[in-house]
């Protein structure tokens, strides 16, 4: 009995992991890519998937994942004249107001509000400079080898080369990113209004131009920049997603990221029923041998 649950546990093992997995051809104009398996990061289609580039606005996910992780989202950000000052794309926060955090993360991740991103860092770690630390010591718990984090809005810095990610570390992130309700939540919304002590609404119109054109479309972070192009990190619509892709470099971007939701689903479909059928032999065989084994004792 023991060695067959070993056994079982090995296959199981192996099939998680993804020991073998056939790569797929899917046309993209991006210059990188790659999806995974949210759950355990089986590479399901790569596509230069190590080649440094900048991030853009989709360093806000890892924005997101610390300001989380180092401060309650109940608790209030004060809005600074540098982040007011911030150039666009910005939520219009007003100086000295107070915000929740549980607000200006759907800020970052909705609008893309750079003004927002500042904020965020400047009342956690000082400045903007120094909530960097955290992103980077962030990246490098979670393995993204190459990436390198300056600022908490992504914007360039005007140095060729400062700041800069893969799309497998990109994956990498969403993975993790994928575990907190607020991020997917706010990576699913078309629109949302926020409001601060001022009592102003602050109307968000989501940068994912692909929500409003299929209820099947990705939920995600898009980013753009000139050196960057079209970037973006997110997960096929669900609140408990299959997948995890993302995209560097890309000038069709609305094309791509359709493009690799729907192969992805179609992948992760076909490779969990391919597991669910070699299970289902594995079984049978396993009870066509027991019942061999008793006929011959009884025999």
């Amino acid at each position: 009995m023991r060695k067959k649950l070993y056994v079982i546990v090995v296959m199981l093992t192996l099939m998680a992991t993804g020991c073998v997995r056939e790569q797929v051809e899917i046309n993209i104009n991006a210059k990188c890519a790659i999806i995974e398996e949210r759950e355990n990061g089986l590479v399901l289609f790569e596509k230069n998937a190590d080649l440094r580039f900048p991030p853009a606005s989709t360093a806000k996910v890892m924005t997101a994942v610390v300001a989380i992780e180092n401060k309650d989202l109940d608790a209030d950000i004060i809005i600074s004249r540098d982040a007011v000052m911030t150039e666009p794309t910005v939520a219009g926060l007003n100086l000295g107001v107070r915000y929740k955090l549980g607000d200006l993360i759907p800020a970052i991740l909705v609008k893309s509000a750079n003004d927002a991103a500042v904020a965020i860092a400047e009342n956690i770690s000082g400045s903007e400079t120094a909530f960097a630390i955290l992103m980077n010591s962030k990246a490098k718990e979670l393995r993204m080898d190459n990436t390198y984090f300056v600022t908490a809005s992504g914007l360039p810095t005007g140095k060729k080369d400062e700041q800069y990610t893969t799309a497998r570390d990109l994956a990498i992130l969403m993975r993790y990113a994928a575990r907190y309700k607020v991020i997917l939540d706010a990576m699913s919304r078309k629109e949302m209004t926020i409001y601060g002590s001022d009592k102003k609404v602050i109307k968000l119109k989501t940068h994912n131009r692909a929500l409003f054109k299929s209820d099947s479309a990705p939920w995600g972070k898009t980013g753009y920049t000139k050196e960057a192009k079209r970037t973006f990190i997110g997960v096929d619509p669900s609140a408990s997603p299959k997948i995890v892709f993302s995209v560097l470099q890309s000038n069709t971007l609305w094309k791509d990221i359709t493009t690799l939701n729907e192969n992805g689903i179609m992948m992760y479909g076909q490779n969990h029923q391919n597991i669910l059928s070699s299970l289902v032999t594995w079984i049978k065989s396993q009870r066509q041998r027991t019942w061999k084994e008793i006929s011959t004792v009884i025999a």
